[in-house]
């Protein structure tokens, strides 16, 4: 068995509320497969507020493609807050809520210096579901760790990562369309990978 790896969606910005055109995706063959899993790769603006999504469409001769998306996927708008002083780990899904109002789901987290145990924990945390204000030098509390943490610098974007399995059976030929939700900003660095196992 083989396993490849092909951008079929190359590296573009993708404009508010634009949807990239099935023309400029490369086809999926699946003739052979017996795996296959698609990587999207995106940074989504700071102050962004909707989320990318993710459209296949199938053909059976890569001439003619469904005229509707055979299946998708939503990708969540996730963002970025570094923090200094963190006493107790984050955890999954909990909310964070900081001080200037603002709340947010954790997604995940890496710590850059410092320990838990000693309070002194650095690093990022990551952020979905936001709503409301951060402010630089403020407290972020987590909601079910009981995390007490100062938000460090201004919420940014986050550069995604997010893999995507097809359902089975899968069709022969396939194509994507990425489409950003947010109705006032761009989403960069956009692209999509297949990877695939053949026998």
């Amino acid at each position: 068995m083989d396993k490849s790896s092909t951008t079929i969606i190359n590296s573009a910005t993708v404009a508010s509320g634009e949807t990239t055109a099935l023309a400029s995706c490369t086809h999926i063959d699946n003739s052979r497969s017996t795996q296959l899993s698609l990587e999207l790769r995106a940074t989504i603006n700071a102050a962004a507020t909707g989320n990318l999504f993710v459209y296949i469409y199938t053909s059976s001769d890569d001439t003619t493609y469904s005229d509707t998306w055979f299946d998708s996927w939503e990708i969540d708008n996730c963002r970025e807050v570094s923090f200094t002083s963190g006493d107790y780990m984050w955890m999954p899904e909990e909310q964070i809520t900081a001080a200037a109002g603002g709340t947010g789901d954790v997604t995940g987290w890496e710590l850059d210096s410092g320990t838990w145990a000693g309070g002194d924990a650095q690093g990022t945390v990551y952020l979905e579901n936001i709503s409301g204000t951060f402010t630089d030098g403020q407290a972020l509390t987590g909601g079910t760790s009981g995390c007490s943490a100062l938000q460090s610098g201004d919420i940014t974007a986050h550069a995604i990562i997010r893999e995507y399995y097809s359902i089975a059976p899968t069709p022969i030929y396939m194509k994507a369309r990425i489409h950003n939700g947010d109705v006032t900003y761009d989403a960069t660095l956009c692209s999509l990978i297949s990877i695939k196992q053949t026998i």
